[in-house]
């Protein structure tokens, strides 16, 4: 079998379907759909039986509810496949998503991992193109994992990281594993893993259509759970990129990105209020080193003099609040 497709699942009950038959409606046809039902209470379950009966290749797997990450797990350790993606249960592949993603992954034998660029649905269906301009630029080809994460992860003015599971294709022999109970499971894993990997093509074309508006966890308004969650997976990803020995211009780089989309974007995200927004500020205030890793233009260098202060953190907050609305800065940028 060529693809296994895992869907996590939890109280889906009115976008699985939908999901499905993206897939259901592809002209390539050898592939299985693995739901993982976490633990929904919803009529998920029954939903998803029905689903499978009407089509041999979806399969269900039900579980006490654990969260994505390990709804993710359990998929592919259930995946028969000899390449693996994610599909979320309000998403949608695009037309001859598979039978394009089975040429490359042929066309490329020595490649471990595919990652490509995105859609975003808008409001009256329309899809408008999204992800880092790297893919106009370095898409269509194959590189060493390094030099993949080097363009992806580390590089200035990505206009947003480019790692949600959905993004990615791999080879089973290539797959990662997420840590349970992690909500931001993407930004802790995938970015490193994929510098880990002999080689990688990153395709120029998008093959999936994401959702922004669909209730999730990635949507759902911002708790003091979220903002320890988050300052945990970056302390985790620290550790990490202690042990992983890449070359000091990548390390910088990436340490850079992740402060700024961590400092900007949950600052100016919709949502996010008092009292989370004091505990993001007092975590920042405990890791100065991460607001010294941005790499700041020379002539907003008095910007990050500010921050590097405790009531200069502060009161950059409130300014970029001011600025910005609370809209947010991280949206991903629109080709």
């Amino acid at each position: 079998m060529k693809f296994s497709i895992v869907i996590p699942a939890y109280n889906a009950e009115t976008r699985l379907a939908a999901a499905v038959e993206t897939l259901r409606a592809q002209d390539f046809t050898d592939w299985e759909a693995v739901i993982v039902d976490d633990g929904s209470t919803d009529a998920t379950a029954a939903v998803a039986g029905e689903l499978a009966r009407r089509d041999d290749r979806i399969r269900v797997v039900r579980q006490p509810n654990g969260g994505v990450s390990v709804a993710r797990n359990r998929g592919m350790d259930e995946a028969r496949g000899d390449w693996i993606a994610w599909l979320d249960n309000d998403d949608a592949y695009v037309d001859g998503a598979l039978e394009r993603v089975a040429a490359i992954t042929d066309a490329h034998s020595d490649c471990s991992c595919l990652q490509f660029p995105y859609f975003e649905t808008q409001a009256d269906g329309s899809l408008v193109r999204c992800g880092s301009p790297a893919y106009s630029r370095a898409g269509g080809r194959e590189y060493s994992g390094l030099e993949a994460f080097d363009i992806l992860f580390a590089r200035k003015n990505l206009c947003g990281l480019n790692w949600q599971p959905w993004r990615f294709v791999y080879r089973r022999s290539a797959l990662p594993r997420f840590r349970k109970g992690v909500i931001h499971e993407d930004v802790d894993v995938l970015p490193l893993h994929m510098a880990r990997l002999e080689r990688v093509f990153i395709a120029s074309e998008p093959f999936y259509a994401y959702l922004p508006a669909a209730e999730g966890a990635a949507t759902a308004a911002f708790t003091p759970r979220r903002v320890r969650d988050i300052f945990d997976v970056t302390e985790h990803v620290y550790g990490d990129l202690a042990r992983a020995a890449l070359p000091p211009a990548m390390e910088r780089g990436f340490k850079s990105n992740l402060a700024c989309n961590l400092f900007g974007y949950y600052l100016a995200t919709p949502g996010f209020a008092e009292p989370d927004r004091s505990e993001l500020l007092d975590a920042f205030v405990k890791h100065a080193e991460w607001l010294r890793a941005i790499d700041w233009p020379p002539r907003t260098a008095w910007l990050k003099r500010l921050m590097l202060r405790v009531p200069g953190v502060r009161m950059t907050a409130i300014i970029v609040g001011a600025l910005t609305r609370y809209r947010g800065l991280h949206s991903g940028k629109r080709l």
